[in-house]
């Protein structure tokens, strides 16, 4: 006896997110902003944002630096972390360690 499968064929094709939804505004300088350094938790992460940080300090005069790590890479950043840091700084730079 014969059983027939239905195979189902899926389109993993989407719509195009719009332009205006996918980067945040960004400022005309970092002269005199607070920036938010956000490590993720994976080795290197840190230091990679430290570089970061330093290539930029040698363009821009910052008014802060808030350096802050979530700590586990596969968790989101705890809403407490986020909140913080979306309301002390003007700019959030994250990394991917390893």
């Amino acid at each position: 006896m014969t059983t027939a499968t239905r195979l189902a064929v899926l389109d993993p094709t989407v719509e195009p997110i719009p332009a205006h939804a996918v980067v945040a505004q960004r400022p005309d300088t970092l002269d005199g902003k607070v920036i938010g350094l956000l490590a993720n938790g994976k080795r290197n992460s840190v230091e990679l944002l430290e570089a970061i940080s330093d290539v930029l300090a040698d363009r821009y005069e910052f008014k802060a630096i808030m350096a802050r790590n979530k700590g586990n890479a596969s968790r989101p950043c705890p809403p407490p972390l986020a909140e913080e840091m979306a309301a002390e700084c003007d700019v959030i730079i994250t990394s991917s360690g390893d």
